[in-house]
């Protein structure tokens, strides 16, 4: 049994590392359209993965900024200077 508390990704962690997976699929079909004998203006691609990238990144940081908005309160933002209760101390 695993007791050890891994901490959860945020859906920006998520959205941030499926960017690997997009560009290596994008290098994938650039190859085979390539070996297909298919011409390649490499200067457009690179203009058009740039700006999708852009893209990409500003929707990354709009969802990381709205998680962190909507987080619970913690105990320094309630005022009182108390915690909140976790349980009973034998648990």
């Amino acid at each position: 049994m695993d007791t050890i508390a891994r901490p959860r990704r945020s859906p920006a962690q998520r959205l941030g590392w499926s960017t690997v997976g997009a560009a290596s699929s994008a290098v994938g079909v650039m190859v085979a359209y390539e070996l297909s004998g298919y011409e390649i203006d490499l200067e457009l691609i690179a203009i058009v993965a740039l700006g999708a990238l852009g893209v990409w990144f500003l929707i990354t940081a709009a969802v990381a900024g709205r998680r962190e908005r909507t987080q619970a309160p913690t105990a320094s933002s309630m005022g009182d200077g108390t915690a909140p209760y976790a349980g009973t101390p034998d648990a």
